[in-house]
């Protein structure tokens, strides 16, 4: 009990982080990227995600999407998926096979002659290839060449450390120099950010109209009370009207801030997310029907990546964040948006919840304020 109400009176969205901003640099510096990030529960955390245990709008192929189409950074999540598979496949082979690509020792020049000389040794030995040789000169085209495709962000000391270590072994170990930093990125910037824009309810043009909505009643209520407590008018009304007006006005620019809808919650929908109008035209050109159950979209996220081309939704929970071609009038588009909210993951829905109970009840207990304060102010009894 006293948890929850702790988390009612305290919670707050995860900030938004940017490579420079000082929590993401201590983050890195301190090599923290496991701590919990404040403002995501553990069922949305990282892991979670990344293991699938999620539904929409928080799934893995949610989480590619964000990166792809709305930062523009999906190279980390690129490599760090490739990455896992890869480690696992390499678990998998026999130990004559990983004798082919020893772990690499480390970027000392001492380590680095003696690891040459090893593997000079083994290839005089009649070691023609390492395992997942053509793998890995790939990937080095695709995510470390200057100007490759989905080139990452790396200083020239780890780039150079991990493509010495490339060019000697296919080992794991071999990208150990890059592996921590762009871990980091994903738990500490992309992830809590994807989390933030999770959670919005509402789009960008609701919000905009939310917000200097919210303004215009704050600034009719303010205008109104002055012109009632002026004239002869009967208290209940100077406080009564005002206050109404107050109310919504704060609760509307509080929800645009943190990107939330009352009424959209209250009529069960959701304006549709940044990336599922880019994604829609792709799913319908490979032969995906719009018109499918939507509680398909309960299941967790199965993914199958390529990590070349670009995430391939083959979940077909996917095929329900494609609504039905359904014709809807202006004052329904207001109320419910552009699409149901049903089959979001529990987690969500819950702090979206929560975000709209405590944006109402800042917006009360200012209201309340306001309330005393009219009640107090004498009739002007001008007119």
């Amino acid at each position: 009990m006293l948890a929850s109400l702790r988390e009612l009176f305290l919670y707050q969205r995860p900030s938004r982080t940017t490579p420079s901003s000082p929590k993401f640099q201590a983050s890195n510096a301190s090599a923290s990227s496991r701590i919990p990030t404040p403002g995501i529960p553990d069922k949305l955390s990282f892991p979670k995600i990344i293991n699938g245990e999620t539904c929409f709008p928080c799934r893995l192929d949610d989480f590619m999407n964000y990166l792809t189409y709305v930062e523009r950074n999906a190279e980390n999540l690129r490599f760090y998926l490739w990455i896992r598979q890869y480690v696992q496949r390499f678990d998998n082979l026999t130990e004559e096979e990983k004798a082919l690509a020893p772990a690499w020792e480390g970027c000392l020049m001492k380590d680095r002659m003696k690891f040459k000389a090893r593997t000079a040794n083994q290839r005089a030995s009649g070691v023609r290839r390492q395992p997942f040789r053509d793998e890995v000169d790939r990937i080095v085209q695709t995510f470390l060449v200057s100007m490759s495709p989905f080139e990452l962000n790396l200083s020239s000391r780890d780039r150079n450390e991990v493509l010495d270590a490339i060019a000697l072994t296919t080992h794991p170990s071999a990208f150990n120099a890059i592996l921590p930093h762009v871990e980091s990125s994903l738990r500490q910037q992309s992830h809590p950010n994807f989390i933030r824009h999770a959670l919005s309810t509402a789009g960008d043009r609701r919000i905009r109209v939310m917000r200097w909505g919210g303004i215009l009643l704050v600034l009719l209520a303010v205008v109104i009370a002055i012109g009632l407590s002026l004239g002869h008018v009967h208290k209940a009304w100077r406080i009564v009207v005002p206050s109404i007006l107050l109310l919504f006005g704060i609760c509307s620019i509080l929800d645009g801030q943190r990107s939330v809808c009352l009424v959209l919650m209250a009529f069960d929908g959701r304006d549709r997310l940044t990336w599922e109008d880019s994604i829609e035209a792709s799913i319908v050109g490979d032969g995906v029907s719009a018109a499918s159950d939507i509680s398909d979209i309960e299941k967790a996220s199965i993914i199958t990546f390529d990590m070349f081309d670009g995430p391939i939704p083959q979940d077909h929970s996917r095929r329900a964040n494609i609504p039905d071609p359904e014709k809807k009038t202006f004052i329904k588009h207001i109320l419910m948006g552009g699409e149901t909210a049903r089959g979001i993951d529990p987690e969500v829905k819950r702090l979206q919840r929560l975000i709209v109970l405590q944006n109402f009840g800042i917006s009360s207990f200012l209201t309340i304020l306001a309330i005393v304060i009219l009640a107090l102010v004498p009739s002007g009894n001008l007119y």
